[in-house]
């Protein structure tokens, strides 16, 4: 039994002592990584509450010059980018649907969270949902333009693979969320003209994509679009 309790101390003693130095030699890592998961985060309703630290780190940042903030390509990831025209749109009149590389149920639960802070009158129940190899959400034909792009923003931050797509008689594009900063969308349309949607302009009023190409955008595949689907009710 002594010889039990023995090896028992030596191995926590032994791992104590291998936290205390990964504590020593990673702490700036560490409090920057518990500083950059404060980041508010529209979806996650924690984030709300802890945000203060990171605006802290934010303004220590900005004050001191601090290399705090997470980086996106040296940038803090808060910026617009530069536009060289406004496209129009005529997003009232056309349709908006989603392609995602993901589950009816995982689809379903993005849509429920969605609906839970989107300033929209949307119901659940007029998202048609379609299953094939990829899922497809045909949307409601009310949802706004600002709604669109915060939709197509979640589900992209929550799965890589997914594209919010406007098709009309006028102007087709597609959109997804950019890995390069925070608040952007950046897509092309059919007719090769590249833009970006900042998602925290006010979209309700200036429902326009603005050109920009100079921007990296990869390339969508049409034919996902109602590719062997069959309606999910």
């Amino acid at each position: 039994m002594g010889i039990v309790l023995y090896l028992f101390v030596v191995i926590f003693s032994l791992l104590l002592i291998g936290l205390v130095y990964t504590l020593v030699k990673d702490f700036k890592e560490i409090i920057l990584g518990l500083v950059n998961m404060c980041k508010p985060q529209l979806f996650r309703p924690i984030t709300w509450i802890i945000s203060p630290i990171w605006f802290i780190g934010y303004g220590l940042e900005k004050t001191f010059g601090w290399n705090i903030i997470e980086k996106y390509n040296d940038s803090d990831g808060l910026e617009k980018y530069p536009s060289t025209g406004n496209l129009k749109l005529d997003f009232a009149m056309g349709d908006k649907l989603l392609i995602s590389k993901t589950s009816e149920r995982k689809a379903e639960s993005l849509i429920k969270e969605f609906l839970e802070f989107c300033d929209g009158d949307l119901r659940f129940e007029k998202f048609k949902i379609k299953s094939g190899q990829n899922i497809q959400i045909n949307c409601p034909n009310n949802i706004t333009f600002y709604d669109f792009s915060i939709l197509t923003q979640h589900f992209c931050n929550t799965v890589k693979k997914s594209w919010g797509i406007f098709k009309s008689g006028r102007l087709n594009y597609y959109s997804y969320s950019d890995r390069k900063t925070v608040h952007n969308l950046i897509g092309e349309t059919t007719n090769g003209q590249k833009f970006s949607i900042y998602t925290l302009d006010d979209l309700y009023n200036d429902q326009y994509l603005r050109l920009n190409q100079e921007l990296e955008v990869k390339k969508f595949d049409w034919k996902l679009i109602n590719n062997g689907v069959q309606q999910y009710l």
